[in-house]
């Protein structure tokens, strides 16, 4: 009586509790000649030779078993005078009910075991909408991505091997995994050789998965064995094709730590281990049935020397060399260049079980994987880098981990099933689960990751201006005298230097060879003329670059990208544009409670769940233009309230000339501006008798290499707008 109380305060208390992901066995067992039903009989369900669960049945020869983890099951039945029965492979699924009657055999010979193999239903009657794949099967199939595993089932679509799949026309986005009844954020990371079965639900989602709009894939993964065993296998394509598929697993399982009988010898397991993991290397994880097409090496490397020719046109100046190959120059491969993958995934489990009734199981994941990927634009073709700029491709990084805890704890004696199995609750069990998971992601340029300013940078840039002078007249505000004479305009550049740097070798070639070629082609042929004229370079030039304007494009600045090809391939040096990070947490608690009250189960449960989602990301070559946008502008015009006349010191003469200081306005002083000349004064000493803050000082941003820059000196709504 006490128990029962004990009991219904147990599921008062579970009242708002999650289910859990358990399946279970029921049945009847009967007289094979007969088909009488056999009351008492002992039925237990092992996994791995431990036993989970066992019980006995009851008057009418029904029996139930549960809480089972999913995976294959030897159900075993006895009874006095009666043959054992050995049932092997039996298949238990999450969240489902599986139906196994047992039929014994009166007066067997004493030790005689009937071992029966089980079959897997055609129709799966508690999940019509769905379908379970064994580990037997997952091994079988030509793949090892469980979105693909789950793809075999009729409703579901998947576009290419490894990618996300639409359940029954619903969005990528809209089918939820689970591990060991953990919702996935990140990778699922789950070792092939570490599945027990994975459950797909392509309709009638239950309620408790909640935001499940489009299906559920449900992955559960192997416990211990109460003997050691393990295994490894190796697979490789390197000696048949240029993809150079790599892949290493292996899994171990075993006991720990033994009960001992009451003869001495080892019993059951109260701890086991199971260990699994992969590591897989590929050079071109995504090939193509018809190869890719790219420039020969020799090829690719002279345009890089001679990035630019002259028109045949001479006015219309320099073009890509690029566009100017032929069919000879291109070669076909069978793998895609520069497409490499690395990827290793770890994952084991601990479970305790100090007595019948109390089960603990711990288990962690690990999951790493860095490549370098061929489309590093959302709406690019395929081929946009893998012609000219196959070097390029971004390079992307994911990890994630997984921790969790499980305790279910059953109600009844551990000694005998008897009273329990003539009760009027039975079955009484609860369990408690806790989890927490964590995912990164990154990517941006191979070479740069977050330095930030190296994106994009091609060498150091010194603009020189000269005051611009036009007829004209001034007024002194202080004395009222008019001056007239050649009033100050404005400032013009006037030469426009370039320093390379090695930062960035393949877009420096395209400003260095500019530079060359400019001044190449200045006024001493008929052709540099055209050039000049073509440039809009005034006539005494002679090939000088005098402003930025006059590169045009094909020279870059820092933040510029080449032209691409016939606007169809990546010109080879375009640099990936692009740096990203990504967090996701999640953190998840649940508890169920379940009993059979007669007929009927009543389940009870409790889920809390927090996510937290991080992301940041930036174009960085843009950062440059930003930079020039940013600074100076407060101080772009002349302070035309205060003329400053030129007068002859010895004799006071005025020289017919009037100056003008900048005008500083400090509403239109940004705060990028503000922190970079605070930095300036700091690492050069600029103007220590004074503020440079508010110095009139023209700031020439591309005249300072990268380390010079931080993206603290932007606000955020500098870097939003």
């Amino acid at each position: 009586m006490l128990r029962k109380i004990y009991l219904i305060l147990a599921f008062a208390f579970f009242t708002t509790f999650a289910f859990a992901q358990t399946g279970t066995l029921k049945g009847v067992i009967t007289d094979v000649m007969s088909g009488e039903p056999i009351p008492f009989a002992n039925i237990v369900a092992e996994r791995n030779g431990n036993q989970i669960g066992g019980t006995t049945s009851d008057f009418d020869g029904n029996y139930t078993i549960k809480p089972l983890e999913p995976g294959s099951y030897t159900v075993k039945a006895t009874f006095v005078g009666y043959g054992t029965v050995e049932i092997t492979g039996v298949i238990i699924s999450a969240n489902k009910i599986t139906d196994q009657n047992v039929q014994l055999q009166e007066g067997v010979a004493i030790g005689e075991v009937k071992i029966i193999e089980y079959k897997k239903p055609l129709l799966d009657k508690d999940n019509l909408s769905g379908e379970t794949k064994t580990a037997e099967e997952i091994v079988a199939l030509p793949t090892r991505s469980v979105a693909s595993v789950a793809a075999t089932t009729a409703g579901i679509y998947q576009r290419d091997e490894g990618e996300g799949v639409n359940i029954r026309g619903s969005r990528g986005d809209a089918t939820e995994y689970y591990i060991d009844g953990i919702k996935v954020r990140g990778s699922m990371g789950v070792p092939t050789s570490g599945i027990e079965q994975i459950t797909v639900i392509t309709g009638g989602v239950p309620a408790k998965y909640g935001d499940a709009t489009g299906g559920i894939i449900s992955v559960t993964t192997k416990g211990p064995s109460s003997k050691f065993s393990g295994g490894f296998e190796y697979e490789s394509s390197s000696l048949f094709d240029d993809y150079n598929y790599n892949i290493l697993g292996f899994s171990l399982s075993g006991p720990i730590l033994k009960k001992r009988n009451a003869d001495g010898t080892k019993g059951s397991s109260i701890i086991g281990y199971f260990l699994a993991g992969e590591l897989l290397s590929v050079d071109d994880n995504d090939p193509s049935a018809i190869g890719m097409w790219k420039v020969k090496d020799d090829v690719l490397n002279d345009l890089r020397d001679n990035p630019f020719v002259v028109a045949p046109n001479s006015a219309a100046g320099f073009l890509s060399s690029s566009e100017f190959l032929d069919a000879a120059d291109f070669e076909l491969l069978e793998a895609k260049q520069n497409t490499n993958l690395k990827r290793i995934n770890v994952q084991g489990k601990l479970d305790f079980k100090p007595s019948k009734n109390t089960f603990l199981s711990l288990g962690a994941s690990f999951y790493a994987n860095e490549s370098n990927d061929l489309q590093p634009y959302g709406g690019s073709p395929r081929t946009w880098f893998s012609v000219f700029n196959y070097d390029n491709n971004r390079k992307s990084s994911q990890t994630t981990y997984r921790l969790f805890g499980k305790l279910t704890q059953k109600f009844g004696s551990e000694e005998s099933n008897s009273d329990e199995s003539a009760s009027t609750i039975k079955n009484a069990f609860f369990t408690i689960q806790a989890d927490y998971t964590n995912n990164k992601y990154t990517a941006g340029d191979p070479n740069h990751e977050d330095n930030l300013f190296n994106y994009g940078y091609i060498g150091k840039f010194d603009t020189y201006k000269s005051p611009i002078y036009q007829n004209g007249s001034a007024i002194d505000s202080a004395t009222g005298i008019i001056y007239t004479g050649q009033v100050l305009a404005g400032w013009a550049d006037t030469l426009y230097t370039f320093e390379a740097d090695d930062i960035n070798p393949g877009l420096v070639n395209y400003t260095s060879a500019y530079y060359d070629m400019f001044s190449q082609y200045g006024l001493n042929s008929f052709q540099g003329a055209t050039m000049a004229n073509y440039f809009g370079v005034d006539a005494s030039n002679d090939g000088v670059i005098r402003t930025a304007a006059d590169l045009q494009g094909q020279g870059l600045i820092n933040g510029g990208s080449p032209a691409s090809v016939y606007s169809l391939y990546a010109n080879h040096g375009t640099m990936y544009n692009g740096y990203a990070k990504e967090e996701n947490t999640q953190m998840s608690f649940k508890a169920s409670g379940s009993a059979d009250i007669k007929s009927h189960e009543f389940s009870f449960g409790f889920e809390f769940e927090q996510r937290e989602d991080y992301y940041w990301g930036i174009s960085p070559m843009g950062l440059w233009g930003l930079m020039r946008q940013q600074t100076n502008k407060h101080i772009l015009e002349r302070n035309l309230s205060d003329p400053l006349p030129v007068i002859d010191p010895l004799t006071g003469v005025y020289q017919d000339t009037i100056n003008y200081d900048r005008l500083f306005v400090g509403s239109e002083q940004s705060n990028f501006d503000i922190k970079l000349r605070e930095h300036l004064q700091d690492i050069q000493a600029v103007d220590n008798q004074g503020n440079f803050i508010t110095d009139l000082t023209f700031i020439d941003i591309d005249s300072y290499d990268p380390s010079t820059y931080s993206l603290d000196f932007f606000s955020a709504d500098e870097l939003l707008n």
